[in-house]
Order: C-alpha cells, then sequence, then structure tokens
C-alpha cells in the first residue's frame, strides 16, 4: 500500500492552480474514449450522474469522475457504476509515484481516473474540480462540455465578479459542442467563448426548455419532447435533466435511453432523504437558497437543520438562505479538521444573523441533539459541506443499525 500512503500525503500540498504538472503526468496515458466534460458551480454531479445513466441505458460502458466523495476515496472513480478497487487504486498511485513531479492530491486522483478508464470505457464524464480553464481535467478534449451555471464561489483563486469566474470556467470550451444553463451575465461570456472557439452552444431556456409537473416529474422540450420521471429531489433538477437531455440527443443517444437513464440516475448526499433525515451537500450561497426552495416540497411539522461547513466559504451569505419560519432550529457543527468552521464560530454568525442556534461539539453530538428533539413528523436536515455530509451518513447508518444508540 505504499502508492496509497504516497496518495494520502499529497492532501497537504494544497491547490496548485497551472496545468504543467497534470500534463506531465498524463503523459503517454491513452484516452481511448469520448469525453463529457462538466463544469459550473452548481448541479455538476446531478449533471454527471444523469449523462451516466443515459448512456448505460444505450449500452456504452461508463466511466464517472467526480469529486470530493462523501465517504470512500473509491466513490470517486467508478466503471458503470462500480468504484475503483482498492488494489488497483494503489496499483495507480504507484505508477503516479514514480511521476511525482510535485503535483497535487487533485491532479493525482485525476490521473489515476483516466489510467484506470482506459480500455475500459466507452465514454468518460469528468466533472471539473474547480473552475475550469486550470482545473487538473482540462488536460483532455471533450466530445461536449457542459458549464450548469455560474455563481460567486473561490473568489481567491477564481475572481471577484460572476463575469471573472464565468470566464475561469469557460476556460474547458474548446470547441465542439457545449450546454449551459447559465443566465445573464455568466452566459454572456459563455457566448462571447463559444464564438471564439467556434463552438456550437445551447442554451436551457433557449434550445432546450423545461416544466415542471409535479415533484420529481418534468416535461422537457429538446429536438423532442420528453415526460420524464426522477429519483432525484429538487426543483433545481430541472436545470440539470435539461442539461443532461441536450448532451444526450448530441450524443446520438435514443428516446428510451434518455427516459430509462433520468429515472434510474442516483446521487447520494443531494437532496437524499434518508428517513426522517434530508441530506443535501449545498456548499455555497447558491446551493443552499436552492434547498430553501426545494424543501417546500417536503411534509413535515417541525425542522432541524443541522449546519457545518468550511472555514474558506461565505458562511454568513449560506446562513442567510437557509431555511426559516416558525418551528425551524439551527444546530451548529464542526465538522473537524483544520479548514472547518468551529461550532461556535457558525453559531455566533447565526445569532448575528438574528436568528437562535444550538452549539454541538461535533457531527455525532448534532445529530443525537435534533434526533432528541425531533418528534415522529419532524425532518432533521444536514446541509453546508458535502464533508459533512459524508460524515452525517455514517453517523445515521450506525444508529439505524442500532436503534438503541439515541
Amino acid at each position: 500500500m505504499e502508492g496509497m500512503e504516497w496518495l494520502d500525503g499529497l492532501k497537504g500540498r494544497g491547490i496548485k492552480p497551472g496545468l504543467g504538472r497534470m500534463r506531465e503526468a498524463v503523459e503517454g496515458i491513452e484516452t481511448d474514449y469520448r469525453i463529457i466534460h462538466v463544469g459550473g458551480t452548481n448541479g455538476k454531479g446531478s449533471v454527471c450522474r444523469f449523462v451516466g445513466a443515459i448512456l448505460r441505458e444505450s449500452g456504452y460502458r461508463v466511466g464517472i469522475y467526480s469529486s470530493p466523495h462523501l465517504e470512500r476515496v473509491n466513490e470517486r472513480i467508478t466503471v458503470n457504476e462500480e468504484e475503483i478497487g482498492d488494489r488497483e487504486l494503489s496499483r495507480l498511485a504507484g505508477i503516479l509515484m514514480e511521476r511525482d513531479n510535485g503535483m497535487t492530491y487533485f491532479e493525482a486522483m485525476t490521473a489515476i481516473a483516466l489510467m484506470h478508464f482506459s480500455g475500459r470505457v466507452d465514454f468518460a464524464v469528468l466533472e471539473v474540480g474547480m473552475g475550469g480553464r486550470y482545473d487538473a481535467t482540462n488536460v483532455v478534449d471533450s466530445d461536449i462540455a457542459v458549464i450548469t451555471n455560474v455563481s460567486m464561489e473561490h473568489e481567491k483563486y477564481l475572481g471577484d465578479s460572476i463575469e471573472k469566474i464565468a470566464l475561469e470556467k469557460a476556460g474547458i470550451i474548446k470547441g465542439g459542442n457545449v450546454v449551459t444553463a447559465c443566465r445573464g451575465k455568466a452566459l454572456k461570456v459563455m457566448e462571447k467563448k463559444a464564438k471564439e472557439r467556434n463552438a456550437e452552444l445551447s442554451v436551457v431556456g433557449r434550445d432546450v426548455t423545461w416544466r415542471r409537473i409535479s415533484p420529481k416529474k418534468f416535461l422537457v422540450k429538446s429536438n423532442r419532447e420528453y415526460e420524464l420521471e426522477t429519483s432525484m429531489n429538487g426543483i433545481f433538477q430541472g436545470d440539470n435533466i435539461a442539461i443532461a437531455v441536450r448532451a444526450a440527443e448530441l450524443l446520438g443517444t435514443g428516446k428510451a435511453s434518455i427516459v430509462n437513464g433520468i429515472r434510474n440516475a442516483m446521487l447520494p448526499g443531494r437532496m437524499e432523504r434518508i428517513g426522517k433525515f434530508l441530506m443535501d451537500g449545498a456548499h455555497n450561497p447558491a446551493g443552499i437558497k436552492a434547498l430553501g426552495e426545494s424543501i417546500r416540497d417536503f411534509d413535515y411539522n417541525r425542522l432541524f437543520i443541522i449546519f457545518g461547513a468550511m472555514g474558506d466559504k461565505d458562511i454568513p451569505s449560506m446562513i442567510r438562505h437557509l431555511p426559516e419560519g416558525k418551528g425551524v432550529t439551527v444546530i451548529a457543527a464542526s465538522i473537524g479538521g483544520e479548514r472547518a468552521a468551529g461550532a461556535h464560530e457558525i453559531a455566533s454568525m447565526v445569532e448575528k444573523s438574528g436568528r437562535k442556534c444550538i452549539e454541538s461539539g461535533n457531527v455525532k453530538d448534532a445529530i443525537e441533539k435534533a434526533v432528541g428533539m425531533a418528534g415522529e413528523n419532524d425532518m432533521i436536515c444536514i446541509t453546508g459541506s458535502l464533508y459533512l455530509v459524508g460524515m452525517a451518513k455514517s453517523i445515521v447508518r450506525n444508529m439505524m443499525a442500532n436503534p438503541r444508540i439515541p
């Protein structure tokens, strides 16, 4: 497991923008598969799962590379929904270790994914980690580039305006076909970049439209009309489904594959309902706002929100978008680790916004507090970070396996 020890050790190298190291790392790796490259602020994971499921329904072998993981690093790299095995992950890490040129953890994981997919898949769906132009995934040429949407995030690296962030995300446009649900200033950036790159741009709201029929059913009009049902929660899935439909049409898939793929696609940790728990890894203000809009689809008496976030996030803005009203209680949780905001820090921000907040020691403590207060018809929402959701899923699973635990 020497390769795995080396891989884990890369986490301390942090974020280092630039593609030079990545190009060296993947030199000689044969990408003998077609690529769908998915960037944007929110919805990337859902789009990857929708597109992947549609392609599988069409009989293709499909690799998906996404991040971050919830519970196991293996989750990031799958072929036809089967996670990369520990032995293979270690073997490929060992190969990369011999090429170590100062690469970061994300760069190494991306290179491992590209190697793992070689000879195994027909299509690879690659999720951008951060930005696009200098993201480690941007060493590939794609059949279709997707930019889901753009909102303020990672300002330290991507810029302090929507236009600057959109320009970074548009860096994955290199020609061919592009699909986006961007609006306003971000869309103007995408249109300009597509024109510069001689790319064909499809826009949700113009070239493909959608209407919600019921909480999990959408009518999508693109080259054809589709009545689509999904297992994923949230009105915002309308944009993600419309993107996936357009991308699938551009790849030449049939209507039945699109219908069945949308129905069968799953994405853990995003608006995922487990008993009285609703887990959503919303990790920026736009994601929290979407959660607030979508939570109206659920019936409950009282709502307990367990909120935890990384310290480099715009936590005050996220707090402002948390669902409020009578019967809503916020519980601050610390995820732990150097990057995470402390529970006391979060509780102070919540109270500064004019809301009361219960401070907890850690995620397990927060969940136990919520379970102790929640009645049979109440709901517990866990949000603010995918890392928080990953920890919570493990804790909740153990609680359900042993009901005697509070």
